[in-house]
């Protein structure tokens, strides 16, 4: 079973992660706090929640660091509350594979989520450039 790792300490998006990834894919939940903290290991996706503090902080070196522990080419969906175009650029500019501005369509997150992880597979199978069997 795949496993998600997602970065928020806001309720409902942490419920909101769990119902639409139940049964599909293992979810780990931890704050920003916990990135230094803990060792992450098998994890197939990451997703980011970015709310008005954080933004307005301009603490996006998160994706930096999640990049470094993680691998360059692991997939990140980040959820960016209030953010202005520029701040939704910078992050795409960062690596992240995709963005919500909010999660009150469900399936449409859900749809969002699928797409990580099928990136995912895609990019474990093709890393380094050749395909692996």
């Amino acid at each position: 079973m795949e496993k998600i790792l997602l970065f928020s300490i806001n309720k409902k998006i942490i419920e909101n992660t769990k119902r639409i990834t139940e049964g599909k894919y293992e979810l780990v939940c931890n704050s920003y706090d916990q990135l230094n903290e803990n060792e992450y290991q098998f994890i197939d996706a990451v997703i980011m929640h970015f709310d008005h503090n954080i933004i307005k902080k301009n603490l996006f070196e998160l994706i930096i660091k999640v990049k470094v522990k993680l691998g360059t080419s692991t997939p990140i969906l980040a959820i960016i509350e209030n953010g202005s175009p520029q701040d939704i650029f910078s992050i795409l500019q960062l690596g992240v594979y995709d963005y919500l501005e909010s999660i009150d369509n469900l399936p449409e997150y859900q749809k969002k989520v699928k797409a990580l992880i099928l990136w995912s597979c895609y990019l474990k199978k093709y890393e380094n450039g050749t395909r692996k069997q």
